[in-house]
């Protein structure tokens, strides 16, 4: 009888939640114009990713919602961004004010769990991808390296991976949404798994962080925000190309949106093909070619203070890895070629995967119920000498459940709290012909809480976590050991900050954990992508870091300046050391662990924006990052130090065909002489980027940009690449041209 009550209960809730909803008027207004209305203003519901929009007056009619207070974000051509909390009470028409556009190094946002960024302690840095693209870049990768405090590890175009203050890999975990995303990238050969196709923004967060992100977020985490879907009762759509001269690459998407009453879908598709990239001495890179497909859809449903959301993404692709070589020291020029070819060639890699997310979000007065589940599915096969037939073959299945409850206990404090579980299960193929790691099943389960205050101007925070990490393997292949580990980690995390008007100020102490990986602990064999035969220790422990990060901002009406200096210590740090010894015509590279290792530097950023001159901005950020381990030896594999500058011109202009935004980027790379035994040094570099962007048409509905990277044609190399020390350099001079039609329609509501 209880079971039938408490049905009863939430059907009787949500019936009257829907007798509740209510319809709200509304206009949008310019606070500087003498209450002039702007038009075509949009209104984002953040937890109910839901989208209305204001008509030619600036008046708008929000629909299907109860009275509340609701998160929103306010946005209009030509106007900042306005972020709050807004009340919609029955029959009270709302006024909304929005100032003139200024651009922002420290951006008002709303972080993915619901907070502004004014309101968190942690300094989160996020960044639409469209702003990250302001030149043109040939991938994700490439895009994320415009964000100060992050770089990039790879090899050539195929295969880039994220690296945040030094850190990577396994320490650097990564969301798309709710889901937690995991595809071996414990290999160095193993690249971002996910493209820039549907993504809205990314969301950073440098250092520890596994409060509220789990074990392993040691490093830092990357939170990719879909596209939001299209304004309520409406059907919009787009279809984009571009290509890239120096890889003849061509890179294709199309992108549908449909929104009506409580139902919403986005569908999107790409096709990406690459030959091999050109080096500035006009030569060509063998097998630096790649390709990959990608869709991705998204269903949601919207019931009051209920949402849903169905996500799903396909991706498949083969990655050419260039410098492979049995001779034990190649001749550079024995990599480059004369002719660009796009063919399937091996060493390669075939990759698909499928990622699946069902998220449910309860807004429930001053609770919140977020309650999501996910499984991931990695399919992963190296060919080595033969195309058609694989040497690796591995299988990396993954079931998430994340959990969380917000609670909003007065107008002072905050409780958050929740708990993740992840089930990870490892398998080789059975016709591998070889075996780099070994099967394993690993488990891993988590519980935080957190507590926000706030006084005034003042917020603080302070929380605990405990996680627990279960890794099992067996003896099924010679080469392997049996193993059953059991690691544990305590965190924790405590801040205060002080936002103003003009000034921002953050401090935070963070700790986080991660436990070894399979391939850590019992790796024994080839990495042919990452030119390196790798040997695990099974005796590593636990790594436990802590970091102070501090931050600084002042914002005035044409001048901001952001420092962000920093300190983390890892205790037990694991380093991939190379022993200078070869197996299989490769150099063995051995994990081994240090008494704690310290890395520490800085983010500085700078803003100037001549009020005179709205049209003229000149933005420049440093970013560096220092390691070394106990006995002040330098760590392995840290990014050089970069400064990024950019002069970015938005003309105001009203013609049929616009000019939107030209930008001209000076890169500048430090030399990195602070390098660990049989590590090479690698020369300072300048390049130069420059891109333009502009609209056509009355609607603005075609848009076109064209723009060269690395127009000096430099030849320069980065640190971290694992083909450098092979005389491969990073891609020279590239010419690029992008074409995009977007359309946006009403639909008929009877």
């Amino acid at each position: 009888m209880t079971n039938y009550k408490l049905i009863y209960s939430f059907f009787l809730f949500f019936l009257t939640q829907t007798l509740w909803s209510q319809t709200y008027n509304g206009v949008v207004i310019s606070a500087e114009a003498e209450n002039q209305p702007i038009p075509f203003a949009e209104l984002q519901f953040i937890q109910l990713d839901t989208i209305y929009k204001a008509n030619e007056n600036g008046t708008f009619i929000i629909t299907n919602l109860a009275p509340g207070k609701y998160l929103i974000e306010v946005t209009a051509k030509d106007f900042e961004t306005k972020t709050f909390t807004i009340q919609l009470i029955e029959n009270f028409p709302l006024t909304i004010e929005l100032y003139e556009f200024h651009r922002h190094l420290d951006k008002v946002i709303v972080s993915n769990y619901g907070v502004l960024q004014g309101d968190n302690i942690t300094n989160i840095e996020s960044h639409k991808l469209e702003d990250l693209n302001g030149i043109e870049t040939s991938n994700l990768g490439d895009a994320l390296n415009n964000i100060p405090g992050v770089t990039q590890s790879g090899i050539g175009n195929g295969v880039k991976k994220p690296v945040i203050r030094g850190l990577s890999s396994s320490r650097i975990v990564t969301y798309v949404n709710n889901l937690r995303i995991q595809n071996q990238q414990w290999g160095e050969d193993h690249g971002l798994p996910i493209t820039s196709l549907g993504i809205g923004k990314v969301e950073v967060i440098k250092g520890p962080a596994s409060l509220l992100y789990g074990a392993d977020a040691l490093g830092g985490v990357l939170y990719f925000i879909d596209e939001p879907y299209a304004v309520a009762n409406t059907i919009s759509g787009y279809a984009k190309t571009k290509f890239d001269l120096n890889s003849l690459g061509s890179s294709n998407e199309l992108g549908f949106k449909w929104a009506k009453k409580q139902l919403k879908l986005n569908l999107f598709a790409e096709y990406d093909n690459f030959a091999d990239f050109t080096i500035p001495s006009g030569s060509k890179i063998l097998n630096s070619r790649y390709n990959q497909a990608s869709i991705k859809t998204a269903i949601g449903y919207q019931l009051n203070k209920w949402t849903l959301n169905i996500r799903y993404t396909y991706y498949s692709g083969r990655i050419g890895l260039p410098g492979h070589s049995h001779e034990a020291n190649p001749d550079p020029t024995s990599f480059q070629t004369a002719t660009q070819n796009r063919t399937d060639n091996a060493p390669a890699q075939v990759v698909q995967n499928h990622f699946i997310s069902v998220d449910n979000n309860f807004y429930l007065g001053n609770h919140t119920l977020y309650l999501n589940f996910g499984q991931t599915l990695n399919a992963l096969k190296e060919y080595e000498e033969k195309i058609t037939v694989p040497d690796i073959i591995l299988q990396l299945n993954n079931s998430l459940i994340n959990l969380k409850w917000k609670y909003k206990i007065n107008k002072a404090f905050q409780l958050i709290s929740g708990g993740q579980g992840m089930y990870q299960n490892s398998i080789n193929g059975k016709n591998a012909v070889e075996y780099i790691i070994p099967d394993a099943t690993t488990t891993d389960i988590g519980i935080y809480s957190l507590l926000q205050f706030e006084h005034k101007k003042w917020k603080f925070q302070t929380g605990g976590r405990i996680d627990n990490r279960h890794i099992t393997t067996n003896a099924t292949f010679t080469n392997f050991n049996a193993f059953n580990g059991n690691f544990t980690g305590y965190n924790y995390s405590a801040g205060a900050a002080r936002i103003t008007k003009k000034t921002n100020l953050r401090l935070n102490i963070a700790s986080g954990f991660r436990a070894p990986t399979t391939s850590e602990l019992l790796s024994n064999g080839p990495h042919h992508g990452a030119v390196r035969y790798e040997i695990g220790n099974e005796n590593l422990k636990i790594e436990q870091g802590t970091q102070i990060d501090f931050s600084f901002g002042i914002h005035l009406n044409d001048f901001e300046f952001i420092v962000n200096p920093f300190y983390n210590q890892i205790n037990n740090f694991i380093y991939l050391e190379n022993t200078n010894l070869k197996e299989d015509d490769l150099t063995i590279y051995q994990y081994n662990q240090a008494n704690f290792a310290q890395l520490y530097g800085a983010d500085i950023g700078i803003h100037f924006h001549p009020h005179i001159a709205h049209w003229l901005h000149f933005e420049s950020n440093l970013t560096n990052v220092f390691a070394e381990d106990n006995q002040r030896n330098p760590i392995p594999m840290i990014p050089q130090s970069r400064i990024n500058s950019q002069i970015i011109i938005n003309p105001n202009m009203a013609s049929f065909f616009k000019v939107t935004a030209i930008t001209l980027q000076h890169l500048y790379y430090f030399k990195q002489n602070r390098i660990s035994q049989n590590e090479n040094i690698t020369n300072d570099a300048h390049i130069l980027n420059f891109g333009i962007q502009t609209k056509f048409g009355k609607n603005e509905n075609l848009f076109f940009s064209t723009g060269v990277r690395n127009m000096l044609n430099t030849t320069y190399y980065n640190h971290l690449s694992a083909i450098k020390d092979l005389g491969i350099p990073n891609p020279g001079i590239n010419y690029y041209f992008a074409l995009k039609y977007a359309f946006n329609h009403k639909l008929k509501i009877k």
